[in-house]
């Protein structure tokens, strides 16, 4: 430790977040030396680290121990003040930027979607252990971070009430809410689990205003039971409203409105009371809104890769001046919401490594062991391997766009095609049968549709079912006579239907509880699908015969999820609610079917990926193929800047 004389602490060497390092500088954040100085500590000394290095100056000084041990207990104190001390205002004192790291747990799977709690004091975030996904939450003057019981299966962004005494999430068809005070849990109402996003704002009220996909920002009253759709903001053909967030009055709000290609999107003030929206600027995420000391406000947003802030007036609701860049690099998804959150009094919490979610197909064999690699990293989303597994159909987002292109793969030549067309976004795809035909999911302005088209590219689509649900295929029956789908109702959730493909083609249903059934799967002989259900109160896997008959088997018995058969037909695989690959011996005969006891295979923490993702089984039922992170660990940390506004331009 090396002190200089005014009073400012040095630390040599690598500081963990556990040993509190911190970065107190009075650079400016609006020339972008924040995230250069902040990356290149990370980077230099590893991803959980942060390394200050000494100047050369003084590593010719000897520096008795006693100094150096003042001078850590000196940096401590300031760290902890930091935390504590309210912010100041632009341009009203000296307090400096106080920047630091955070780890996520130990042996969880990293970072996922956060939020800071408007008092600037807690940051709640999604992290999977044990194959858990849960909400953490971290006091920011604390080393400590600890999952929230009753959090299991939380999904999308989660957010804050407005007195940060509580935390809002989506667990599968349900929004839901944490109080911290005595850690209990309330469901606060049924919701169709979009698999598009979640995210939402509280007012001070208590109203509650939540993206959900398909059906667009709907509000939920502190004395109401059931949202309803918020007129004015429901998707239409070139359209989507999403990303809602309030502004201090708790009646006006910021959104993103993006085209249905994300090549236009902009930030607006929309307002509860009115359909009237007024534009303010373009962006590529979500908007948010956050103040200093002095009342001076600002909306922050992602363009162009970088964090720009911009004065904001909330008594006319207009911005002022132009915009300046804060940071150089944010982590954003394809659905245009930035890894970045703020509190009401200006500290900002952001996932300073992000290159987008960048993913690699990978196989591993049966115990967790990564063996080779498919195609080229990239946005990847979704894919399915073909019966003669000669090829890959990948969904991909590429230029940042929310539409996803679909993409066929020749595993041998490593060459690829685009498969639908410019105005066309692709969430789910299957094989038929002999691997000559793609079916497809494809939303056209207000209706889903399921087409086929050749795997070559050539030809025309054709469409097969045409809906206002949103709908999309899950297996083609080995017979080629007929595709499994799952239909999305307000009421019943997800069901599962059968689309014939000779006669009329008349769809029928299949199976169908108030609940969530879905990811369902043809056997190799076409006889069974396994498929999943909450009808026990959580997602398990079961088969019954097809034709569907009194005849039906609970498989898994811990939470089951994402069924797979193997293509002997003698196994069955599927993804405990633990994060663990599960196998299923299987016994069929003639009208009989008799499964085995599960027997776990690798936690998917291996595999570099998490519970719902899509994966295949090779054919001889020794490898599996999933869609993993390129970091190895997905242990990068957060960056948490306190007091960033403090040298921002007025």
């Amino acid at each position: 430790m090396y002190c200089l004389d005014d009073g400012a602490a040095l630390l040599q060497g690598s500081a963990t977040d556990e040993q509190a390092t911190a970065i107190l500088s009075g650079e400016s954040v609006s020339d972008g030396n924040l995230t250069r100085q902040m990356a290149a500590q990370a980077t230099s000394s590893g991803a959980n680290s942060v390394t200050l290095r000494m100047p050369a100056f003084l590593s010719r000084e000897r520096i008795p121990w006693l100094i150096a041990t003042a001078c850590l207990l000196g940096l401590m104190l300031t760290l902890v003040f930091a935390m504590k001390a309210p912010t100041r205002a632009p341009g009203a004192g000296s307090s400096p930027i106080a920047s630091f790291y955070i780890s996520p747990p130990e042996k969880s799977s990293g970072f996922n979607q956060l939020a800071i709690s408007p008092d600037g004091r807690q940051l709640a975030f999604l992290a999977t252990s044990e194959g858990r996904m849960v909400i953490w939450l971290r006091p920011i003057d604390s080393f400590d971070a600890r999952p929230l019981a009753g959090t299991d299966g939380a999904a999308g962004f989660p957010f804050w009430s407005r007195d940060s005494r509580s935390i809002y999430f989506q667990t599968p068809g349900k929004l839901r809410r944490i109080d911290l005070a005595d850690g209990t849990v309330q469901t606060i109402t049924e919701i169709i689990n979009d698999i598009r996003g979640f995210d939402g704002t509280a007012a001070p009220d208590g109203t509650v205003l939540f993206f959900n996909g398909g059906t667009g920002i709907l509000r939920l009253a502190a004395n109401q039971t059931a949202p309803t759709v918020l007129p004015g903001y429901e998707p239409t053909v070139d359209r989507v409203d999403r990303w809602p967030f309030f502004l201090p009055d708790g009646k006006h709000f910021l959104f993103l409105a993006t085209s249905n290609d994300q090549t236009r999107s902009m930030v607006f003030v929309g307002s509860t009371s009115d359909t009237e929206r007024k534009q303010l600027v373009a962006a590529d995420s979500n908007a948010m809104f956050t103040r200093t000391a002095s009342g001076a406000g600002y909306i922050i947003f992602v363009r162009e890769g970088a964090l720009l802030a911009q004065n904001f007036d909330t008594d006319t609701n207009s911005t002022i001046g132009e915009p300046f860049r804060v940071l150089d690099r944010i982590r954003f998804n394809i659905n245009s919401r930035a890894f970045v959150s703020v509190s009401e009094n200006a500290t900002l919490v952001f996932d300073p490594f992000g290159e987008g979610e960048s993913r690699q197909l990978t196989w591993f064999d049966r115990s967790g062991k990564q063996d080779e690699t498919v195609g080229n990293e990239g946005l990847n989303q979704r894919f399915r391997l073909s019966p003669d597994q000669r090829l890959v159909a990948v969904t991909r987002s590429t230029d940042g766009r929310v539409t996803n292109d679909l993409l066929v793969l020749d595993i041998a030549r490593g060459s690829s095609s685009r498969l639908n067309s410019g105005d066309t976004s692709v969430t789910e795809e299957i094989w038929s049968p002999d691997s000559s035909r793609i079916a497809f999911s494809a939303r056209r302005g207000v209706n889903y549709q399921i087409v086929q088209k050749l795997a070559s590219g050539a030809g025309q689509e054709e469409v097969l079912i045409d809906s206002k649900d949103q709908i999309y295929p899950a297996s083609w029956s080995p017979d080629g006579k007929f595709i499994l789908f799952v239909r999305v109702d307000v009421t019943t959730k997800r069901d599962i239907w059968i689309l014939p493909l000779d006669g009329d083609r008349k769809p029928f249903l299949y199976f169908q509880t108030p609940v969530e059934d879905r990811s369902g799967y043809f056997s190799p002989d076409g006889k069974l699908i396994a498929y999943q259900s909450e009808e026990s109160g959580r997602d398990e896997v079961y088969v019954q015969t097809f034709p569907a008959s009194a005849n039906k088997w609970t498989i898994s018995t811990d939470g089951g999820l994402a069924p797979r058969w193997s293509p002997n037909g003698k196994e069955l695989f599927y993804i405990q609610r633990d994060g663990k690959l599960m196998s299923v011996d299987v016994k069929t005969g003639a009208g009989t079917f008799e499964p085995g006891i599960p027997k776990p295979l690798f936690d998917l923490a291996l595999a570099r990926t998490v519970p719902g993702s899509d994966y295949a089984v090779s054919s001889d039922g020794q490898r599996f193929l999933f869609l993993s992170r390129l970091n190895e660990s997905g242990m990068s940390p957060l960056a948490v800047v306190m007091n960033w506004m403090a040298d921002a331009r007025k």
